[in-house]
């Protein structure tokens, strides 16, 4: 029978199993795609429970590991949509990032036909649990019938902590969530992705080989691919700016098929990075989408695409630049 929870230990030296649950602790419950500004609100509200109502105890987070099944392969899981703003390791390294001390890692088919109070029954025993947060709309149990109001009747029983429910987190007017931000990337709104975010959205990979055409034209780039549950933005040129083992770089990608020069080609992402000259194969970049530039286009020439990267380029450093 497999495990239907595991606790990783976030705390430094790295990231590792626990070897027992924590003697206490308060949760973050959800599932934190994106771990965005709401999310981190609520995670900063666990701290603030902790602090005050337990104070000896940890601050961990729940969340379930399907279908993130980057940082714990699950060869009978069928591959996930594309639809995922963080992967499992990016979500643990944010946690670790806004103080979580643990996460406690949940098979969600395992859990997801147990009855409201049997699931925190179940979680309070693995965790030692004594408090909870989570967000206005947090549903869990079978057929979604718990709620944020029977999770706070839950903890509010005299030996535990109590639970705090955090409001709605509006940006512009609206709720952040982590379907605007998708939409928000879908249109290549990486601008209002980042506010929602509180960060750039990155992807994070290493470089692979692809045709070596920029550097035949004088823009020489790196090439990475999406993993295959990640948002893709929407297919265009952007102004990025590059983390590499070298330094961080202004650069200009280009997110998509690349039709100019070539067909049926699998989507990347193709950076040339401003100023930097430096062999990048199968190292790891953290490329972060701050302005898009223009569509993706097929040009009738190479002089005509080599016209377009100069100018993208000249268009990203100044934007950069600012």
């Amino acid at each position: 029978m497999k495990p239907r929870f595991l606790c990783l230990d976030l705390r430094p030296p790295t990231v590792r199993e626990m070897s027992a649950p924590p003697s206490a602790s308060i949760l973050c419950l959800g599932n934190f795609d994106g771990v965005h500004v709401a999310h981190r609100a609520l995670l900063r509200e666990g701290l603030r429970l902790r602090d005050t109502r337990l104070p000896d105890g940890l601050c961990g987070v729940f969340c379930f590991f399907r279908p993130s099944i980057d940082y714990l392969p699950r060869p009978d899981l069928p591959s996930p949509r594309a639809s995922h703003l963080t992967s499992l390791g990016e979500k643990l390294g944010l946690f670790a990032d806004a103080g979580m001390d643990f996460v406690c890692l949940v098979d969600f088919p395992a859990v997801r036909d147990d009855a409201p109070e049997t699931f925190l029954d179940v979680l309070c025993e693995a965790t030692n649990c004594r408090g909870a947060v989570c967000g206005y709309n947090f549903r869990y149990g079978k057929g979604g019938t718990g709620n944020s109001d029977t999770l706070y009747t839950y903890f509010s029983q005299p030996h535990l902590c109590g639970a705090s429910v955090v409001s709605e987190i509006t940006v512009d007017g609206a709720a952040v969530s982590a379907s605007r931000i998708r939409a928000c990337l879908s249109v290549g709104d990486v601008r209002t992705a980042a506010a929602l975010l509180g960060r750039p959205y990155t992807l994070d990979a290493p470089v692979v080989h692809g045709k070596k055409l920029g550097r035949t034209i004088g823009f020489p780039t790196a090439n990475q691919y999406f993993p295959p549950a990640r948002i893709i933005p929407a297919y265009g040129v952007y102004a990025t700016r590059c983390h590499t083992p070298y330094g961080v770089f202004s650069g200009v990608s280009n997110v998509g098929e690349h039709p100019t020069v070539d067909t049926h080609a699998r989507v990347n992402c193709e950076t040339y990075i401003l100023g930097l000259s430096r062999n990048l194969y199968g190292k790891r970049i953290r490329v972060e989408f701050v302005e898009y530039l223009r569509p993706e286009k097929r040009f009738e020439s190479l002089e005509e695409l080599t016209d377009a990267i100069r100018r993208d380029a000249d268009t990203a450093r100044c934007l950069l630049e600012k």
